[in-house]
């Protein structure tokens, strides 16, 4: 354990920050040698990262220097380069305790991003985070300074952090970040780790794919490129995460991670249901795990999502298959739809039902009979390339009346190997209609506005459907009052 009780504050207005200057001289060495970088993106970061590094070693080894602690050592040393090359941050080891630098040179920075793989890659967890603002301008007098603005937790970045899928990152408010150094010399040896989920394995033949996709360096964020599991596999791996920078700035010209076999087979692209997980992560629900927490079987959000007469889900009326697959055949819409919600309902796998899906998604020309099929196909058979996806979010309006509770609910569906269905609904909880002048704005990843609607009087719900291609970013925002909150989606 080391004493943090002496860590005090250099040329900081706040008595609990520490502000050090950074020398010219550093800046300089640090501009040069993050010209070993593939992009302007990749040299801007590892410059960031270099910059603060040496003047909190500096500060931290004489702040410590008569503890008896193992010496002080940054993670990775020898391969900094391959990591700042895709991510922000630096990690610093001192004995057992991990802390984890995340620069940024943002004015007045509100909020505390870390990204995704310092928090879910199971040997690359810290204990501590710290968030280093940095002014390379200089203030007054023209010294450039770093100010670390206090620390979170792993496990605060885990259970209170808001999870940004469109960057894959942790974010907290700077308010919420603890300033004392103090207390974290009282929290050493606690566990202060979440538990993460162990990363899936990768093959050879993987492996080379990846560096494939990801080696060209006109891609900035290769990070963004593919699936987070895949992605957090590669770059645990010391050697494929070498390679990639070495590849990135043109050292190697082809992978040779491993030879790949004369027939390669083609990866299939993950089915909707099998990405289920990823969205999960970011805050979704399932939007029938939602409907069960609530128990809202005869609700306002029963009659908001498919009509008045349309009661949702209710397994234990369910009927035999056969008589299930007469209803599907009714000529009567609200049978139909009954008979492909509750075939979602049997045993996964049954490939009665999966045909009879299959066959009313392909065939109907009804949108919502369309939707409810693929959802219920992606329940029996979750690596269905035909399969869909519903979930949801319960949104507070932070008003005192149940009517001005909302569900933000999107259903995705496959259209073709690379283009997805998005639909997208507001549904009222307690009431048959959602709040008045509630409005629900779409924005693009430019933070452009590309349809927005008001509820009116007797609006039962707000809809809109588009389609976009695996990976692309918009953001949902509701609006109502004073009250605005804006959700992100990455398709």
């Amino acid at each position: 354990m080391f004493d943090l009780t002496k860590l005090q504050p250099v040329d900081s207005s706040d008595s609990c920050l520490v502000r050090l200057t950074i020398d010219q001289a550093d800046i300089e060495t640090a501009w040069h040698e993050a010209q070993e970088h593939s992009n302007p993106l990749s040299r801007y970061n590892a410059y960031l990262n270099s910059v603060c590094l040496k003047p909190f070693l500096n500060w931290i080894s004489e702040v410590l220097a008569d503890e008896e602690l193992p010496q002080i050592s940054v993670w990775q040393r020898q391969d900094l380069a391959s990591i700042w090359e895709v991510v922000n941050g630096t990690a610093i080891g001192i004995g057992e305790t991990r802390l984890v630098l995340i620069p940024s040179d943002e004015g007045d920075l509100e909020e505390f991003c870390v990204p995704q793989e310092w928090v879910d890659i199971p040997n690359w967890t810290a204990d501590y985070y710290l968030p280093v603002q940095v002014n390379l301008d200089g203030d007054d007098d023209g010294e450039s300074w770093m100010e670390v603005l206090g620390f979170a937790t792993h496990r605060q970045l885990k259970h209170e952090g808001r999870y940004n899928a469109a960057d894959r990152t942790y974010v907290l408010p700077i308010q919420e970040l603890t300033k004392s150094f103090v207390v974290m010399d009282i929290t050493l040896g606690l566990n202060l780790q979440a538990e993460v989920s162990p990363l899936p394995s990768l093959s050879e033949v993987e492996s080379t794919q990846l560096l494939h996709t990801l080696g060209n360096s006109a891609v900035y964020s290769p990070r963004l490129l593919v699936p987070f599991g895949e992605w957090a596999s590669f770059l645990a791996n010391d050697e494929c995460r070498q390679q990639l920078y070495n590849l990135r700035l043109g050292i190697i010209q082809e992978p040779v991670l491993a030879a790949v076999p004369s027939v390669v087979v083609e990866k299939s692209p993950a089915s909707l249901v099998e990405r289920l997980n990823t969205y999960l992560q970011a805050g979704w629900e399932k939007i029938d795990d939602i409907i069960e927490r609530l128990g809202m079987l005869d609700s306002g959000l029963m009659y908001a999502m498919e009509g008045e007469g349309y009661r949702y889900g209710d397994s234990s009326s369910q009927k035999g298959i056969p008589t299930l697959l007469d209803l599907l055949r009714d000529r009567n819409k609200s049978n139909q739809l009954r008979a492909a919600e509750l075939l979602g309902c049997v045993e996964p796998g049954n490939e009665e039902a999966i045909s009879a899906l299959r066959h009313l998604r392909e065939t109907t020309e009804n949108d919502t009979l369309k939707r409810q099929a693929a959802v219920s196909l992606g329940k029996l058979d979750p690596k269905n390339a035909t399969a869909g996806v519903r979930i949801g979010k319960m949104i507070e309006l932070k008003m005192e009346l149940d009517s001005d509770r909302v569900v933000l609910e999107i259903t995705l569906l496959p259209e073709g190997s690379d283009k997805t269905n998005i639909f997208l609904r507001v549904l009222p909880v307690r009431s048959k209609t959602l709040p008045l002048n509630l409005e629900l704005i779409i924005l693009d990843e430019d933070g452009e506005v590309f349809w927005q609607e008001k509820a009116h009087h007797f609006t039962n719900s707000l809809r809109y459907e588009f389609r976009g291609a695996i990976g692309d970013f918009f953001q949902v925002k509701l609006a109502y009052g004073e009250v605005s909150i804006t959700e992100d989606f990455t398709i």
